[in-house]
């Protein structure tokens, strides 16, 4: 897992020298642990900037509303074309929708259209922007850091011809099929889609293979916290990126621009844990970490972060 999390498109045979385990066993424990549910997908997570799309998160609290209407709203929110991402939450917002779209203009109607249809179940809404994101493994499983890699540094005209594109939908959402298969499903030559894969890969439009878990199933719960800053300076932000890569639970360092400037996606075995890890980093950075807001994410109703579906 340790390793996966890192390159989830890693060969048999190459996780076979590293944990030093036949393929066949690998093989074996990787299907058990999807029939678990334990490892929901593998994604191949492209860069959005690199597609021209600006990321939005809209953060909502609900009043008077019951569980229908709450469902009535995320199974509305789960159909808009441009949301690649809704949560349930316990904290302060009971829920959050990311937007990928074009322009801010494409933002504001989507936004002003769920507030003029549910404007008397909204009490609060608040909007920030995605600005550069850490992707960082889970280093937990090995009891070590983890490893970190910046997605969205920049928004970008997208420059994917057809065959690129039909290549990272047949991945999106199983990033370990193998080149073989893929040129199977693409009509695309085995030679082709290798060619194709290294050089999205080095253009940076695949940020990464990634895992898609379900930490419950380990006894684990899955965190945001909203932090807010003092005194911001890039030498500041750069040693509290680097503290939480280090921490090894903390998947994602998101820089924002909105009411706050930074979140954080965290694995915990409870709010209690998760609090107290808060704590010790506030005490660890007193001239940056003003305060922090934990929210609990109870769940995922949409949640694949496929991009492909994006492409224009």
């Amino acid at each position: 897992m340790y390793e996966l999390d890192i390159n989830a498109r890693q060969p048999l045979t190459q996780l076979s020298k590293k944990v030093r385990a036949s393929p066949a066993t690998i093989e074996y424990r990787l299907k058990r642990m999807e029939k678990y549910g334990f490892i929901k997908n593998y994604l191949t997570f492209l860069d959005a900037g690199k597609l021209g799309l600006m990321i939005w998160n809209v953060y909502l609290e609900l009043q008077n509303t019951t569980e229908k209407e709450e469902n009535e709203i995320v199974t509305y929110l789960c159909n808009l074309q441009k949301t690649w991402w809704v949560a349930k939450c316990s904290g302060r917002w009971n829920l959050i929708y990311s937007l990928c779209v074009k322009d801010v203009k494409e933002f504001y109607k989507i936004v002003n259209d769920v507030q003029s249809k549910y404007s008397k179940y909204i009490l609060n809404q608040t909007l920030a922007a995605h600005v550069e994101v850490e992707i960082i493994s889970r280093g937990y499983f090995l009891k070590k850091p983890g490893t970190g890699i910046t997605w969205y540094k920049n928004v970008e005209q997208p420059k994917l011809d057809d065959e690129e594109i039909k290549i990272l939908k047949s991945i999106a959402l199983n990033a370990r099929l193998s080149s073989i298969e893929i040129a199977k499903k693409t009509n695309l030559t085995q030679r082709i889609v290798s060619y194709r894969l290294k050089s999205l890969i080095q253009k940076g439009i695949i940020n990464r293979f990634r895992l898609l878990l379900d930490i419950s199933k380990i006894g684990l719960s899955y965190y945001k916290v909203i932090i807010y800053v003092k005194d911001y300076t890039d030498q500041k932000n750069l040693r509290l990126k680097q503290y939480c890569i280090n921490e090894g639970n903390i998947f994602h360092y998101e820089q924002k621009m909105g009411p706050w400037m930074l979140e954080l996606e965290l694995d915990s075995e409870n709010y209690e844990s998760a609090d107290k890890q808060l704590k010790q980093m506030k005490e660890q950075f007193p001239d940056f970490v003003r305060s922090y807001e934990l929210l609990l994410i109870r769940k995922e109703p949409k949640g694949e972060i496929d991009l492909t579906k994006m492409l224009y």
